[in-house]
């Protein structure tokens, strides 16, 4: 860690912390200064970087500037592949409500309040740039991440060949389901992975981490992503108060829903795609890297899927094909 501690500290400590499923690592540095014991995490990417092409730094810059709550940047030491951040804790969302069930209204309400402003506040003004609004969720988007799924889940996790028609009837499902999501009117700035362990629980409140693949899209997803996540299992009767909340909320800033029935039904859209996105994920982080803890997710994260109206409805072909090679 030559390099990366500023001059005239003592005591210096590195502890490697858990990543996620990404290829960053992450490690705690502490050490003394002026008679404070000081802490920052080191977010280390594989290689040396440009801080020009680096997402997460130009993402980090504009959500700061709009007034969301993501941690300060101390420093960025290219040559090594390292962001210095301000340490937020070890408290995760998911962590604090294993510990405390009774703080789930209030968390997840805080959370979607945090989702309301993301997409009332994050919008580009004049001479403003952010990577982020180069990046749509698009049919392209959804269909890489629904064949992600089928390459890595069906195909690599569970060794099941689908094909001939029911091949195309899933392809054809795929489609229609991206189209649909796709063409939602309204467009927004989405963190991508709004879900309780990129949440950090804070003597200030909740803050974000884990934005870098921010884009833009409808805005059920950041919601869909929240309360179809899944590390937590949340009950319907829960799910539909939060989503009231988000209603409410909207009509109190100013930008109603202006077709309720149309907004759940694309929430419940939304659920879906992203469900059986984490799922494609999980499958890879095993086949491919050998990385068996995200597979304890996947019931979890199936039974979202199963139960979700629009996969008994007007999606049930995916549902079908799901059920006819047990796949779930």
């Amino acid at each position: 860690m030559k390099g990366i501690l500023p001059g005239n500290v003592s005591s210096p400590e590195f502890v490697e912390l858990k990543g996620d499923a990404s290829d960053r690592k992450f490690v705690r540095m502490s050490f003394d200064e002026d008679g404070r014991r000081k802490t920052y995490i080191l977010m280390i990417y594989p290689g040396e970087f440009s801080s020009s092409s680096l997402n997460f730094i130009e993402v980090q810059k504009f959500l700061k500037k709009k007034g969301l709550p993501v941690p300060e940047i101390s420093r960025i030491i290219e040559e090594k592949g390292i962001v210095v951040l301000e340490d937020l804790g070890d408290v995760t969302m998911e962590m604090k409500l294993t510990a405390e069930p009774s703080a789930k209204k209030k968390l997840y309400s805080e959370a979607v309040d945090i989702i309301i402003k993301m997409q009332t506040k994050a919008k580009l003004g004049k001479n403003e740039r952010c990577v982020a609004f180069t990046l749509q969720f698009d049919v392209e988007k959804f269909m890489y991440e629904l064949n992600f799924f089928r390459h890595n889940y069906i195909e690599k996790f569970c060794g099941r060949e689908i094909s001939g028609a029911d091949s195309k009837v899933l392809n054809d499902s795929f489609i229609r389901l991206s189209t649909e999501l796709a063409a939602y009117p309204e467009k927004v700035f989405c963190h991508r992975d709004y879900h309780s362990r990129n949440l950090m629980v804070t003597s200030a409140g909740l803050f974000m981490v884990d934005f870098q693949d921010a884009r833009i899209g409808l805005p059920q997803y950041d919601l869909a992503s929240l309360l179809r996540d899944s590390y937590m299992e949340l009950d319907k009767e829960f799910v539909e108060s939060m989503t009231n909340y988000y209603v409410e909320r909207r009509e109190k800033s100013g930008w109603p829903v202006n077709d309720l029935k149309s907004f759940i039904y694309y929430f419940h859209l939304a659920s879906i795609q992203r469900n059986i996105k984490a799922i494609g994920t999980f499958a890879f982080q095993k086949v491919e890297k050998g990385n068996d803890r995200y597979v304890k997710y996947i019931p979890t994260t199936f039974s979202y899927v199963r139960q979700n109206p629009v996969i008994n409805s007007q999606m049930s072909e995916i549902g079908e094909i799901f059920d006819k090679y047990s796949l779930w």
